[in-house]
Protein backbone atom coordinates (compact mmCIF):
# COMPACT_ATOMS: atom_id res chain seq x y z
CA UNK A 1 0.00 0.00 0.00
CA UNK A 2 1.18 3.86 -1.17
CA UNK A 3 1.81 6.00 1.62
CA UNK A 4 1.65 9.98 1.22
CA UNK A 5 4.86 11.79 2.36
CA UNK A 6 2.82 14.48 4.44
CA UNK A 7 2.03 10.74 6.70
CA UNK A 8 5.25 9.40 6.66
CA UNK A 9 7.09 12.96 7.76
CA UNK A 10 4.03 12.73 10.76
CA UNK A 11 5.28 9.87 11.92
CA UNK A 12 8.78 10.25 11.98
CA UNK A 13 8.39 13.15 13.78
CA UNK A 14 6.45 11.04 16.29
CA UNK A 15 9.80 9.22 16.30
CA UNK A 16 8.35 6.20 14.13
CA UNK A 17 10.97 5.68 12.02
CA UNK A 18 10.35 2.95 9.07
CA UNK A 19 13.06 0.64 8.92
CA UNK A 20 13.05 0.88 4.76
CA UNK A 21 11.99 3.78 2.22
CA UNK A 22 11.17 4.14 -1.12
CA UNK A 23 10.55 6.91 -3.02
CA UNK A 24 9.73 7.01 -6.91
CA UNK A 25 7.93 8.81 -9.65
CA UNK A 26 7.80 9.70 -12.98
CA UNK A 27 8.39 13.62 -12.25
CA UNK A 28 12.51 13.53 -10.95
CA UNK A 29 11.95 16.94 -9.25
CA UNK A 30 9.02 15.70 -6.62
CA UNK A 31 10.95 12.37 -6.38
CA UNK A 32 14.29 14.35 -5.48
CA UNK A 33 11.89 17.09 -3.26
CA UNK A 34 10.59 14.14 -1.46
CA UNK A 35 14.11 11.92 -1.00
CA UNK A 36 15.63 15.42 0.77
CA UNK A 37 12.33 16.36 3.30
CA UNK A 38 12.10 12.19 4.29
CA UNK A 39 16.57 12.91 4.96
CA UNK A 40 15.91 16.09 6.63
CA UNK A 41 13.34 14.73 9.23
CA UNK A 42 15.09 12.01 10.12
CA UNK A 43 18.32 14.01 10.92
CA UNK A 44 15.75 16.53 12.99
CA UNK A 45 14.69 13.43 14.89
CA UNK A 46 17.80 11.67 15.19
CA UNK A 47 20.43 14.49 14.75
CA UNK A 48 23.42 12.30 16.12
CA UNK A 49 22.41 9.89 13.61
CA UNK A 50 25.29 8.06 11.45
CA UNK A 51 25.00 9.03 7.65
CA UNK A 52 26.26 6.72 4.92
CA UNK A 53 25.70 7.87 1.05
CA UNK A 54 26.08 5.16 -1.68
CA UNK A 55 26.61 6.37 -5.05
CA UNK A 56 23.72 5.57 -7.95
CA UNK A 57 26.37 2.46 -9.08
CA UNK A 58 27.00 1.35 -5.89
CA UNK A 59 26.44 -2.43 -5.41
CA UNK A 60 23.01 -3.73 -3.69
CA UNK A 61 24.98 -6.66 -2.02
CA UNK A 62 27.27 -3.65 -0.31
CA UNK A 63 24.23 -1.77 0.51
CA UNK A 64 22.75 -5.08 1.81
CA UNK A 65 25.23 -6.08 3.54
CA UNK A 66 25.45 -2.21 5.31
CA UNK A 67 21.80 -2.42 6.46
CA UNK A 68 21.83 -5.27 8.19
CA UNK A 69 25.57 -4.45 10.18
CA UNK A 70 24.90 -3.12 13.92
CA UNK A 71 25.71 0.20 14.76
CA UNK A 72 29.20 0.36 16.74
CA UNK A 73 27.93 2.55 19.80
CA UNK A 74 24.03 2.21 19.06
CA UNK A 75 22.84 5.24 17.48
CA UNK A 76 20.33 5.39 14.81
CA UNK A 77 21.80 5.16 11.49
CA UNK A 78 20.82 6.31 7.82
CA UNK A 79 21.76 4.91 4.46
CA UNK A 80 21.40 6.75 1.30
CA UNK A 81 20.55 5.02 -1.96
CA UNK A 82 19.88 7.74 -4.67
CA UNK A 83 19.22 5.32 -7.51
CA UNK A 84 17.65 1.74 -7.47
CA UNK A 85 17.14 -0.25 -10.78
CA UNK A 86 15.95 -3.50 -9.29
CA UNK A 87 11.94 -3.49 -9.78
CA UNK A 88 12.18 -4.85 -13.41
CA UNK A 89 11.28 -8.13 -15.26
CA UNK A 90 12.96 -9.59 -18.37
CA UNK A 91 10.00 -8.39 -19.87
CA UNK A 92 10.51 -5.16 -19.20
CA UNK A 93 13.90 -5.44 -20.75
CA UNK A 94 13.24 -3.57 -23.80
CA UNK A 95 11.71 -0.47 -22.21
CA UNK A 96 14.44 -0.18 -19.54
CA UNK A 97 17.03 -0.19 -22.13
CA UNK A 98 15.09 2.47 -24.45
CA UNK A 99 14.82 4.45 -20.70
CA UNK A 100 18.76 4.03 -20.31
CA UNK A 101 19.54 5.19 -23.51
CA UNK A 102 17.63 7.94 -23.69
CA UNK A 103 19.42 8.87 -20.30
CA UNK A 104 22.31 8.92 -21.54
CA UNK A 105 21.40 11.19 -24.83
CA UNK A 106 20.18 14.17 -22.94
CA UNK A 107 23.01 13.48 -20.23
CA UNK A 108 25.10 16.67 -19.75
CA UNK A 109 26.98 14.84 -16.77
CA UNK A 110 29.41 12.24 -15.51
CA UNK A 111 26.87 11.49 -12.95
CA UNK A 112 24.20 11.70 -15.36
CA UNK A 113 25.99 9.44 -17.67
CA UNK A 114 27.00 7.10 -14.42
CA UNK A 115 23.19 6.58 -13.77
CA UNK A 116 22.32 5.56 -17.19
CA UNK A 117 25.48 2.86 -17.47
CA UNK A 118 24.13 2.14 -13.88
CA UNK A 119 20.33 1.11 -15.69
CA UNK A 120 22.54 -0.75 -18.89
CA UNK A 121 24.68 -2.72 -16.09
CA UNK A 122 21.05 -3.81 -14.73
CA UNK A 123 20.13 -4.77 -17.68
CA UNK A 124 22.86 -7.09 -19.00
CA UNK A 125 22.40 -8.61 -15.69
CA UNK A 126 18.67 -9.28 -16.36
CA UNK A 127 19.49 -10.76 -19.85
CA UNK A 128 22.38 -12.94 -18.26
CA UNK A 129 24.90 -10.72 -19.98
CA UNK A 130 28.12 -9.58 -18.42
CA UNK A 131 29.99 -6.36 -19.08
CA UNK A 132 33.21 -8.69 -20.29
CA UNK A 133 30.85 -10.22 -23.34
CA UNK A 134 32.05 -9.22 -26.77
CA UNK A 135 29.83 -5.48 -28.16
CA UNK A 136 28.15 -7.64 -30.99
CA UNK A 137 27.08 -10.46 -28.67
CA UNK A 138 25.64 -7.83 -26.51
CA UNK A 139 23.75 -5.96 -28.81
CA UNK A 140 22.39 -9.24 -30.68
CA UNK A 141 20.74 -10.14 -27.48
CA UNK A 142 19.19 -7.03 -26.59
CA UNK A 143 18.67 -6.23 -29.81
CA UNK A 144 18.03 -2.13 -29.77
CA UNK A 145 15.36 -0.81 -32.18
CA UNK A 146 17.43 2.28 -32.21
CA UNK A 147 20.89 3.78 -30.77
CA UNK A 148 23.08 0.88 -31.35
CA UNK A 149 26.07 4.04 -31.92
CA UNK A 150 24.58 5.45 -28.09
CA UNK A 151 24.72 1.77 -26.60
CA UNK A 152 27.86 1.16 -27.38
CA UNK A 153 29.30 4.13 -26.11
CA UNK A 154 27.78 3.45 -22.87
CA UNK A 155 29.65 0.33 -22.59
CA UNK A 156 32.85 1.78 -23.14
CA UNK A 157 31.90 4.54 -20.71
CA UNK A 158 31.30 1.56 -17.78
CA UNK A 159 34.54 -0.67 -18.77
CA UNK A 160 36.70 2.49 -18.21
CA UNK A 161 35.12 3.17 -15.29
CA UNK A 162 35.36 -0.42 -13.35
CA UNK A 163 31.60 -1.15 -13.35
CA UNK A 164 30.04 -4.25 -12.88
CA UNK A 165 27.18 -5.50 -14.31
CA UNK A 166 24.65 -6.30 -11.64
CA UNK A 167 22.80 -9.61 -10.74
CA UNK A 168 19.97 -8.77 -12.92
CA UNK A 169 16.85 -10.50 -10.63
CA UNK A 170 18.63 -11.84 -8.39
CA UNK A 171 18.98 -7.42 -7.12
CA UNK A 172 15.09 -7.52 -7.04
CA UNK A 173 15.06 -10.67 -5.02
CA UNK A 174 17.93 -9.61 -2.35
CA UNK A 175 16.18 -6.39 -1.74
CA UNK A 176 12.72 -8.04 -1.20
CA UNK A 177 14.50 -10.49 1.29
CA UNK A 178 16.53 -7.65 2.36
CA UNK A 179 12.85 -5.35 3.12
CA UNK A 180 11.23 -8.78 4.73
CA UNK A 181 13.87 -9.65 7.34
CA UNK A 182 14.79 -5.98 8.40
CA UNK A 183 18.31 -4.79 8.54
CA UNK A 184 19.88 -4.06 11.82
CA UNK A 185 18.23 -2.46 14.80
CA UNK A 186 17.92 1.74 14.49
CA UNK A 187 19.16 1.38 10.76
CA UNK A 188 17.07 2.61 8.34
CA UNK A 189 17.51 2.47 4.31
CA UNK A 190 15.81 5.29 2.20
CA UNK A 191 15.97 4.68 -1.44
CA UNK A 192 15.06 7.11 -4.22
CA UNK A 193 14.15 5.21 -7.91
CA UNK A 194 12.59 6.36 -11.26
CA UNK A 195 9.04 5.84 -12.14
CA UNK A 196 7.77 2.45 -10.22
CA UNK A 197 6.58 -0.03 -12.26
CA UNK A 198 3.01 -1.54 -11.75
CA UNK A 199 2.67 -4.92 -10.33
CA UNK A 200 6.00 -5.67 -8.97
CA UNK A 201 6.12 -7.72 -6.05
CA UNK A 202 9.55 -6.08 -4.85
CA UNK A 203 7.14 -2.76 -4.19
CA UNK A 204 4.88 -4.48 -2.39
CA UNK A 205 6.86 -6.16 -0.14
CA UNK A 206 8.73 -3.44 0.29
CA UNK A 207 5.67 -1.43 1.32
CA UNK A 208 4.63 -4.07 3.33
CA UNK A 209 8.01 -3.87 5.45
CA UNK A 210 8.21 -0.07 5.63
CA UNK A 211 7.02 2.73 3.29
CA UNK A 212 6.17 3.13 -0.28
CA UNK A 213 5.47 6.98 -1.93
CA UNK A 214 5.02 7.44 -5.19
CA UNK A 215 5.75 11.32 -6.72
CA UNK A 216 3.82 10.64 -10.27
CA UNK A 217 2.00 13.43 -11.35
CA UNK A 218 -1.41 14.03 -13.54
CA UNK A 219 -2.15 16.24 -15.67
CA UNK A 220 -5.53 17.36 -13.74
CA UNK A 221 -3.08 17.74 -11.02
CA UNK A 222 -0.12 20.14 -12.62
CA UNK A 223 -1.64 23.25 -11.82
CA UNK A 224 -2.45 22.91 -8.43
CA UNK A 225 1.14 21.31 -7.52
CA UNK A 226 3.11 23.98 -9.42
CA UNK A 227 1.08 26.91 -7.53
CA UNK A 228 1.97 24.75 -4.31
CA UNK A 229 5.55 24.27 -4.72
CA UNK A 230 6.04 27.85 -6.35
CA UNK A 231 4.46 29.39 -3.35
CA UNK A 232 6.13 27.39 -1.01
CA UNK A 233 9.60 28.19 -2.57
CA UNK A 234 8.84 32.02 -2.52
CA UNK A 235 8.00 32.04 0.98
CA UNK A 236 11.12 30.08 2.13
CA UNK A 237 13.20 33.12 0.33
CA UNK A 238 10.54 36.14 1.17
CA UNK A 239 9.47 37.10 -2.16
CA UNK A 240 5.67 37.36 -3.19
CA UNK A 241 5.27 35.82 -6.37
CA UNK A 242 1.75 36.98 -8.23
CA UNK A 243 -0.83 34.36 -9.13
CA UNK A 244 -1.54 36.73 -12.60
CA UNK A 245 2.51 36.32 -12.88
CA UNK A 246 2.07 32.58 -13.01
CA UNK A 247 -0.60 32.16 -15.28
CA UNK A 248 2.09 34.13 -17.49
CA UNK A 249 4.71 32.32 -16.80
CA UNK A 250 2.65 28.92 -17.42
CA UNK A 251 1.71 30.94 -20.65
CA UNK A 252 5.38 32.04 -22.29
CA UNK A 253 6.48 28.38 -21.08
CA UNK A 254 4.49 26.45 -23.15
CA UNK A 255 2.93 24.59 -20.51
CA UNK A 256 -0.74 26.14 -20.88
CA UNK A 257 -0.59 24.84 -24.51
CA UNK A 258 0.73 21.61 -23.44
CA UNK A 259 -2.25 21.09 -21.30
CA UNK A 260 -4.82 22.50 -23.29
CA UNK A 261 -4.11 19.80 -26.18
CA UNK A 262 -6.35 17.18 -25.45
CA UNK A 263 -4.65 14.78 -27.56
CA UNK A 264 -1.49 14.38 -25.71
CA UNK A 265 -0.97 12.55 -22.51
CA UNK A 266 2.16 14.77 -21.79
CA UNK A 267 2.54 16.18 -18.31
CA UNK A 268 4.96 19.43 -18.57
CA UNK A 269 8.22 19.06 -16.60
CA UNK A 270 7.73 20.52 -13.41
CA UNK A 271 11.17 21.32 -12.50
CA UNK A 272 11.71 23.83 -15.53
CA UNK A 273 9.10 25.77 -14.66
CA UNK A 274 10.10 26.22 -10.46
CA UNK A 275 13.29 26.77 -11.44
CA UNK A 276 12.28 29.93 -13.77
CA UNK A 277 10.32 30.91 -10.72
CA UNK A 278 13.49 30.76 -8.58
CA UNK A 279 15.48 32.58 -11.17
CA UNK A 280 12.60 35.45 -11.29
CA UNK A 281 12.76 35.34 -7.02
CA UNK A 282 16.48 35.88 -7.23
CA UNK A 283 16.15 38.40 -9.68
CA UNK A 284 13.65 40.49 -7.68
CA UNK A 285 15.48 39.95 -4.08
CA UNK A 286 14.22 38.92 -0.63
CA UNK A 287 11.15 41.14 -0.35
CA UNK A 288 10.37 41.83 -3.80
CA UNK A 289 7.41 41.05 -5.79
CA UNK A 290 7.02 39.26 -9.08
CA UNK A 291 4.40 40.70 -11.25
CA UNK A 292 3.43 40.12 -14.42
CA UNK A 293 5.74 42.54 -16.47
CA UNK A 294 8.54 40.94 -14.66
CA UNK A 295 7.80 37.61 -16.24
CA UNK A 296 6.82 39.51 -19.54
CA UNK A 297 10.39 41.17 -19.41
CA UNK A 298 12.66 37.87 -18.08
CA UNK A 299 11.03 34.94 -19.85
CA UNK A 300 11.21 34.44 -23.58
CA UNK A 301 7.79 32.86 -24.75
CA UNK A 302 7.98 29.66 -26.52
CA UNK A 303 5.28 29.28 -29.22
CA UNK A 304 3.37 26.25 -28.49
CA UNK A 305 6.68 25.03 -26.16
CA UNK A 306 6.22 21.38 -27.29
CA UNK A 307 8.91 19.62 -29.19
CA UNK A 308 6.81 17.55 -31.30
CA UNK A 309 5.01 20.74 -33.04
CA UNK A 310 8.92 20.49 -34.61
CA UNK A 311 7.87 17.66 -36.65
CA UNK A 312 4.78 18.53 -37.41
CA UNK A 313 5.41 21.61 -39.12
CA UNK A 314 8.10 20.10 -41.02
CA UNK A 315 5.29 17.45 -42.20
CA UNK A 316 3.05 20.17 -43.32
CA UNK A 317 6.24 21.46 -45.95
CA UNK A 318 6.12 24.59 -43.64
CA UNK A 319 10.30 25.41 -43.24
CA UNK A 320 10.00 28.89 -42.25
CA UNK A 321 7.38 28.14 -39.39
CA UNK A 322 9.52 24.87 -38.72
CA UNK A 323 12.73 27.02 -38.34
CA UNK A 324 11.00 30.16 -36.44
CA UNK A 325 10.12 26.82 -33.58
CA UNK A 326 13.37 25.12 -33.62
CA UNK A 327 14.81 28.82 -32.69
CA UNK A 328 12.51 29.28 -30.26
CA UNK A 329 13.06 25.83 -28.11
CA UNK A 330 16.81 26.21 -28.78
CA UNK A 331 16.10 29.34 -26.68
CA UNK A 332 14.06 27.62 -24.00
CA UNK A 333 17.13 24.92 -23.60
CA UNK A 334 19.61 27.68 -23.24
CA UNK A 335 17.61 29.14 -20.39
CA UNK A 336 17.37 25.68 -18.71
CA UNK A 337 20.85 25.09 -19.24
CA UNK A 338 23.18 28.49 -20.57
CA UNK A 339 26.52 26.07 -19.52
CA UNK A 340 26.26 23.52 -22.75
CA UNK A 341 27.30 24.49 -26.31
CA UNK A 342 24.81 25.27 -28.79
CA UNK A 343 25.91 21.90 -30.57
CA UNK A 344 23.88 19.77 -27.62
CA UNK A 345 21.07 22.73 -27.85
CA UNK A 346 20.48 22.30 -31.52
CA UNK A 347 21.90 18.36 -32.16
CA UNK A 348 18.29 17.18 -29.56
CA UNK A 349 15.94 18.31 -31.72
CA UNK A 350 17.80 16.13 -35.20
CA UNK A 351 15.88 12.99 -33.46
CA UNK A 352 12.46 14.19 -33.55
CA UNK A 353 12.89 15.54 -37.16
CA UNK A 354 14.06 12.06 -37.92
CA UNK A 355 11.00 10.38 -36.37
CA UNK A 356 8.73 12.45 -37.81
CA UNK A 357 10.70 11.89 -41.52
CA UNK A 358 10.06 7.80 -40.55
CA UNK A 359 6.63 8.10 -40.01
CA UNK A 360 5.91 10.00 -42.98
CA UNK A 361 7.80 7.26 -44.76
CA UNK A 362 6.39 4.43 -43.16
CA UNK A 363 2.79 6.17 -44.25
CA UNK A 364 3.90 6.22 -47.60
CA UNK A 365 4.32 2.16 -47.19
CA UNK A 366 1.36 1.72 -46.08
CA UNK A 367 -0.38 3.10 -48.73
CA UNK A 368 1.55 1.07 -51.40
CA UNK A 369 0.65 -1.96 -49.67
CA UNK A 370 -2.98 -1.08 -49.45
CA UNK A 371 -3.06 0.30 -52.93
CA UNK A 372 -4.02 3.42 -51.97
CA UNK A 373 -2.59 6.53 -53.83
CA UNK A 374 -1.29 8.80 -50.63
CA UNK A 375 -0.90 11.68 -53.52
CA UNK A 376 -4.88 12.21 -53.02
CA UNK A 377 -6.11 14.01 -49.95
CA UNK A 378 -8.80 12.16 -47.70
CA UNK A 379 -11.16 13.98 -46.29
CA UNK A 380 -11.43 13.83 -41.88
CA UNK A 381 -14.44 11.42 -41.32
CA UNK A 382 -13.40 8.79 -44.18
CA UNK A 383 -10.35 8.59 -42.43
CA UNK A 384 -11.29 8.20 -39.18
CA UNK A 385 -13.81 5.55 -39.81
CA UNK A 386 -11.54 3.66 -42.39
CA UNK A 387 -7.94 3.98 -42.22
CA UNK A 388 -7.20 5.62 -38.96
CA UNK A 389 -6.81 2.11 -36.95
CA UNK A 390 -4.92 0.13 -38.98
CA UNK A 391 -2.55 2.44 -39.70
CA UNK A 392 -1.92 3.37 -36.17
CA UNK A 393 -1.58 -0.39 -35.86
CA UNK A 394 1.15 -0.33 -38.68
CA UNK A 395 2.99 2.08 -37.21
CA UNK A 396 2.94 0.49 -33.51
CA UNK A 397 3.68 -2.57 -34.97
CA UNK A 398 7.05 -1.45 -36.70
CA UNK A 399 7.92 0.38 -33.75
CA UNK A 400 7.63 3.93 -35.04
CA UNK A 401 4.92 4.55 -32.02
CA UNK A 402 4.64 3.41 -28.40
CA UNK A 403 0.51 3.60 -28.39
CA UNK A 404 -1.93 4.33 -31.65
CA UNK A 405 -1.91 8.25 -32.40
CA UNK A 406 -5.32 10.22 -32.30
CA UNK A 407 -6.95 9.92 -35.53
CA UNK A 408 -6.96 13.63 -36.09
CA UNK A 409 -2.79 14.02 -35.37
CA UNK A 410 -2.71 10.87 -37.80
CA UNK A 411 -4.59 12.51 -40.17
CA UNK A 412 -2.05 15.47 -40.18
CA UNK A 413 0.77 12.96 -40.99
CA UNK A 414 -0.88 11.37 -43.77
CA UNK A 415 -2.05 14.80 -45.74
CA UNK A 416 1.91 15.72 -44.93
CA UNK A 417 2.86 12.43 -46.51
CA UNK A 418 1.16 13.90 -49.83
CA UNK A 419 4.01 16.65 -49.81
CA UNK A 420 7.10 14.46 -49.83
CA UNK A 421 8.44 11.98 -52.58
CA UNK A 422 9.90 8.83 -51.12
CA UNK A 423 13.33 9.93 -52.70
CA UNK A 424 12.97 13.07 -50.40
CA UNK A 425 11.87 11.25 -47.92
CA UNK A 426 14.80 9.41 -47.81
CA UNK A 427 17.54 11.95 -48.67
CA UNK A 428 16.25 13.67 -45.53
CA UNK A 429 16.61 11.28 -43.31
CA UNK A 430 20.25 10.41 -44.76
CA UNK A 431 21.18 14.50 -44.34
CA UNK A 432 20.06 13.83 -40.78
CA UNK A 433 21.87 10.91 -40.04
CA UNK A 434 24.90 12.64 -41.40
CA UNK A 435 24.34 15.77 -39.48
CA UNK A 436 24.10 13.26 -36.35
CA UNK A 437 27.72 11.91 -36.96
CA UNK A 438 29.09 15.29 -37.95
CA UNK A 439 27.99 17.06 -34.84
CA UNK A 440 29.49 14.35 -32.90
CA UNK A 441 32.52 14.16 -34.89
CA UNK A 442 33.36 17.72 -34.84
CA UNK A 443 32.15 18.31 -38.34
CA UNK A 444 29.93 20.82 -39.61
CA UNK A 445 27.86 22.99 -37.01
CA UNK A 446 24.67 21.67 -36.00
CA UNK A 447 22.88 24.96 -36.05
CA UNK A 448 23.92 26.06 -39.50
CA UNK A 449 23.03 21.94 -41.02
CA UNK A 450 19.32 22.36 -39.58
CA UNK A 451 18.60 25.60 -40.09
CA UNK A 452 19.96 24.58 -43.96
CA UNK A 453 17.87 21.65 -43.81
CA UNK A 454 14.98 23.09 -43.18
CA UNK A 455 15.40 25.56 -45.57
CA UNK A 456 16.27 23.13 -48.07
CA UNK A 457 12.36 21.90 -48.21
CA UNK A 458 11.05 25.20 -49.27
CA UNK A 459 8.56 24.30 -52.06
Amino acid sequence: MLSTLTSVIEAIEKGRIPSVILVGGDQEYLTQNAFNRLREAILKIAPDASVEAFSETADLASVIDSYRTMSLFGNQRLLLLPEVNAFVTRKEIAGLLDKALGDWSTAKTDRKRSSSAAKLLHILGLAGLDLEDRDDGIVEVLSPKKGKGTLLEMLAFARNAGMKASRGEGDAALLAEAATRGGAIGTTLLMKAGELPQDSATVEVIARAGVVISCDLTREEFDSVLQHEVQQRMTEVGVRFERKALAVLRRRLGIDRILGDKFSSEVPDLRQAIGQAERLAMFVGTGGVVDEVVVEQQISEVTGGARYELGSLFAERKPLQALAKLRDLVAQSRREDPRSPSEIHFGKYLFPLADEVRQLLAIRSFAAIHGMDVRKSMQYNRFRDSIAEPLGQYLKSNGLVRQNPHPFALHRRYEGARLYSEIELFDALAQLAEMEFLRKSGGASAEASMENFLLMQIP
